[in-house]
């Protein structure tokens, strides 16, 4: 498992809070998080599921990614993480690849692959790693393979900010 930093501007919570308040879970397109992450991983992503929790002084945001990862036949969860301090006016984040929680690939298999490749619809693909309402409070949210890449990303950011 890689933490990566991605540090955002704070001028960016706003976008963040529109996707999910606190203490909640949202599903959200894609094209919700332009301008946020990368264009590269935003066209490789089947959906994602933005995870919001905080306190008073500190907003923090988990937009955990389900790459589509054509050669290898599989859907990742790639997290990434960022963390407003509104005390210093300041954030701070990153993205953890190859992460080592239990079901954070999903492998439909390689025919499956084939066809979406002929279709164009990869991105649209139903998982089981995802919560059947679009949204909800995070105590609602009972997959594990979420909460997990929840908790491992805050452990992540907090282990590099020492």
């Amino acid at each position: 498992m890689k933490f990566t930093r991605y540090d955002p501007s704070y001028d960016s919570y706003p976008r963040w809070q529109a996707l999910s308040t606190e203490g909640s879970f949202h599903v959200v397109a894609p094209s919700a998080v332009a301008g946020l992450l990368p264009n590269g991983l935003i066209a490789k992503s089947n959906s994602i599921l933005v995870m919001a929790s905080g306190s008073a002084n500190v907003s923090v945001f988990v937009a955990n990614i389900n790459r589509v990862d054509m050669p290898a036949s599989a859907i990742d969860q790639q997290p990434y993480i960022v963390a407003f301090d509104h005390s210093a006016s300041a954030a701070s984040g990153g993205f953890i690849d190859h992460g080592d929680w239990a079901n954070r690939t999903d492998r439909p298999g390689s025919d499956f692959f084939k066809l979406i490749s002929a279709s164009g619809i990869a991105a649209y693909y139903p998982l089981a790693t995802m919560p059947s309402a679009a949204s909800g409070p995070l105590d609602e949210l009972h997959i594990d393979s979420q909460k997990s890449a929840f908790w491992k990303t805050l452990s992540a950011l907090q282990n590099t900010d020492e």
